[in-house]
């Protein structure tokens, strides 16, 4: 990887010359940076609309950074798939493909989120509170149609900062 001679820093995007294709490590890498980033940027006023204070958000970040690392490489690779699958890339509609990311959003994110919420009542309560489960999932899904636009955005801009193609335009084609 070498930086080109007319780089530019625009926003935050640096724009890198690549003499090869992305390894797949590098794409999960992005993915994984994406993942944990927009699971700050959003997580921490979910939190505070929540009721946490500053501690509870703190808590709740610190154990969701540990799950958005485990979950943000096979994220990727499942937005993607979704891509695939509807037929959608980047010379689709805005709305097409904000429509697609709320599909992968709700298709991966959610139950991962309903087996936290059900792990967290578990050890909390004793027993697994199928109505918190049921509230958060309703919540989760409610507020989708922002979060998974959103979380798409931090991803494909974490992909491009380390020099990976978007999720539409596929990074993982032709990989496996």
């Amino acid at each position: 990887m070498s930086l080109s001679k007319n780089s530019e820093l625009t926003g935050l995007e640096l724009k890198i010359e690549l003499s090869e294709e992305p390894s797949v490590r590098r794409i999960a890498g992005a993915d994984i940076l994406g993942n944990v980033f927009s699971s700050l940027i959003i997580g921490v006023p979910l939190d505070y609309s929540a009721g946490l204070n500053l501690v509870g958000i703190i808590s709740s970040r610190v154990f969701a950074t540990p799950i958005n690392i485990a979950t943000g490489g096979p994220y990727g690779r499942w937005r993607e798939k979704v891509f695939e699958f509807t037929k959608t890339d980047e010379r689709n509609s805005w709305i097409r493909k904000k429509l697609v990311e709320i599909a992968a959003f709700n298709s991966f994110q959610i139950p991962i989120y309903a087996t936290a919420v059900a792990i967290a009542s578990a050890i909390s309560e004793g027993a697994v509170d199928l109505e918190k489960v049921k509230e958060g999932v309703e919540y989760l899904a409610i507020a989708s149609p922002i979060i998974g636009p959103v979380k798409g955005y931090f991803m494909n801009v974490s992909r491009r900062i380390l020099g990976v193609r978007s999720a539409e335009e596929g990074a993982y084609k032709n990989r496996g």
